[in-house]
C-alpha cells in the first residue's frame, strides 16, 4: 500500500474553490463528509480574519443548499459549519478510484490538500479521474506505507525500546550509551551505530507522515509491472 499527498486546484465553478479564492486568508478544513443521493454533507472548520463574511459567501454560493452554524468563536475568526451541497465534485474522483481520504482535507485559496492511501493502481486511477474531471493537481509525495515491524530490524527495535524504557531520551538522561550497551550485551560502538540507524528511520518516517517531507519523491504512477 502507498500513501500520497496531492494538491488539487479547484475550478472557480466549484463553490469551495470560488469562496476560498475570494477570501485567500481563509482556511476551510473538511473534518468529515457524508455522501448523499443529492450530493453530500460536510462538517467544516473555518478559520478566517472575518469568518462571518466567509459564511455568508458560502450560504450564497451556487451548489450550497444549507449551512448550519455548529459553533462560532467569540473573536469571529473561527467557526464550525455543517454544509449541504449538491456539487461534491471533489468527492467524485475519490469515489471512482475507491480511495479513502484522510481528514481533515484542507482547502485554502482554491487549492485542496488530499492525503490518500491505497494500491499504486488505485492511485493511478485517482490521477486519471482527476484529469478526466478537469482538475489540475501536483503530487507532494508518494511513498510505500510500512508497518512498524517492517520499519526496523529486530535488533534496532529491541535497542530503541530499551533506550526509551531506560530514560535515554529523557531530559536529563537517566542512562548513558555505555550503560545501555552493557545491558544489551553489545559493544558501545555497535549500540551507537544501531541506535543511529533506528533513529534515522523513525525520524524520516515521522517527517514523511507528519511534516509532509519526503526524501525520495516518487511520481504518481503504478509500480513497474503493474
Amino acid at each position: 500500500m502507498a500513501r500520497a499527498r496531492l494538491e488539487v486546484t479547484l475550478p472557480d465553478d466549484v463553490w469551495v474553490g470560488r469562496v476560498t479564492r475570494s477570501h485567500p486568508e481563509a482556511t476551510l478544513s473538511v473534518l468529515s463528509v457524508l455522501p448523499t443521493d443529492e450530493g453530500g454533507v460536510a462538517l467544516i472548520s473555518l478559520r478566517a480574519d472575518d469568518a462571518p463574511a466567509v459564511v455568508r459567501d458560502i450560504e450564497e454560493a451556487d451548489g450550497v443548499e444549507e449551512v448550519e452554524l455548529q459553533r462560532a468563536a467569540e473573536d469571529v475568526r473561527e467557526a464550525v459549519l455543517r454544509v449541504e451541497t449538491t456539487d461534491p465534485r471533489l468527492l467524485m474522483p475519490l469515489r471512482d478510484s475507491r480511495l479513502p481520504v484522510e481528514h481533515p482535507v484542507v482547502v485554502a485559496d482554491g487549492t485542496a490538500q488530499l492525503t490518500v492511501a491505497g494500491s499504486r493502481d488505485r492511485l493511478s486511477a485517482l490521477a486519471t479521474a482527476l484529469e478526466t474531471m478537469g482538475f489540475d493537481y501536483s503530487v507532494g509525495y508518494v511513498h510505500d506505507a510500512l508497518d512498524a515491524e517492517d520499519l526496523l530490524t529486530d535488533g534496532q527495535r529491541e535497542l530503541l525500546t530499551a533506550a526509551i524504557e531506560a530514560g535515554y531520551y529523557d531530559t536529563p538522561r537517566e542512562t548513558t550509551l555505555t550503560e545501555l550497551a552493557d545491558r544489551q550485551g553489545i559493544a558501545k560502538s555497535t549500540a551507537s551505530e544501531r541506535l543511529h540507524r533506528a533513529e534515522g528511520k523513525v525520524i524520516k518516517r515521522f517527517a514523511e507522515d507528519a511534516l509532509d517531507v519526503d526524501p525520495e519523491r516518487s511520481p504518481l504512477a503504478p509500480a513497474a509491472g503493474g
